[in-house]
């Protein structure tokens, strides 16, 4: 499917995957500054089609490493396709409740986490009505630009990884419990979110240290909305690497700790169960 060019972490295909098909299919990509992870999606069928996991080259810009997997890869560069998602993972977000949320103000909104400029970033938003919440974002317009020219008539939509993450949330929550945490480790950072029964509390990205740095900021995260301490609820998705190393030290410090699972939602080919229970689960939250 693709050439060696372009470092691969993971590559894993069904072979019911049909070239003839693919206007039945959704490619999704989920990019960072260091990696892209590509799905498709039997959109009829919700049937996982392949998985990849693919390392950026440092000295590439973000563009030109989207420009070299394309070139590298022969089913991305195909047309056709039914649907192209686009998940972007940056902290140019803010969650809003939706009864406040004005549209006019993504920018504003934005700054308060993060620095943009209005004159290289795009804007969007998404309504979470489950969550009665809004999630604004920003991506660059050169990544805008990229693909629309690649995908121009192929549903084409831009999203941020903390929505597909809050997405996959709705089957896996601790509804008896009044708090729970739920983290996703990923190679540079966590994705946290905090919960009063259904409803979010709190959500936010961060870098860390070392376990201890990682213990600390769940701890201060679970302080803005309750009391419970090192005794919350606390759900562990993320990369099996950073589970492996920090899993040990948060068992210590944490007394209801335990793995997430992937959505249950979606179909796949044993050839999938490579992967561990709780990896990618954003990434297969968004089929």
């Amino acid at each position: 499917m693709r050439s060696t060019n372009t470092p691969t972490r993971i590559s894993l295909k069904d072979e019911r995957l049909d070239i003839d098909r693919i206007d039945q299919y959704r490619l999704s990509f989920f990019i960072g500054e260091d990696s892209c992870q590509i799905s498709i999606l039997d959109i009829q069928k919700k049937l996982l089609l392949l998985l990849e996991d693919v390392a950026f080259q440092k000295e590439l810009s973000l563009v030109d490493n989207l420009e070299a997997l394309y070139d590298d890869h022969i089913l991305i560069a195909a047309g056709f396709w039914k649907e192209v998602q686009v998940y972007i993972r940056n902290k140019k977000f803010s969650l809003v409740p939706v009864p406040v949320f004005d549209k006019s103000l993504l920018q504003q909104y934005i700054q308060l986490n993060s620095p943009t400029d209005p004159n290289l970033d795009e804007y969007r938003f998404k309504i979470l009505d489950e969550l009665g919440l809004a999630m604004a974002f920003a991506y660059t317009a050169d990544v805008k630009a990229w693909f629309k020219d690649k995908y121009p008539n192929n549903g084409l939509k831009f999203n941020h990884q903390s929505i597909a993450f809050l997405k996959g949330l709705q089957s896996q929550l601790r509804s008896r419990a009044q708090s729970s945490i739920y983290l996703m480790l990923n190679e540079n950072e966590v994705m946290i979110a905090g919960f009063n029964l259904s409803r979010v509390a709190i959500y936010n990205q961060f870098e860390f240290s070392d376990s201890m740095d990682l213990v600390k900021r769940i701890l201060y995260t679970a302080r803005q909305y309750s009391e419970e301490g090192q005794s919350i609820p606390v759900l562990l998705h993320g990369s099996k690497n950073q589970i492996d190393k920090h899993y040990p030290t948060l068992k210590k410090y944490f007394t209801n700790i335990e793995l997430g699972q992937r959505p249950s939602d979606i179909h796949m080919h044993p050839l999938f169960n490579e992967l561990e229970q709780m990896e990618y689960f954003d990434v297969l939250s968004n089929l």
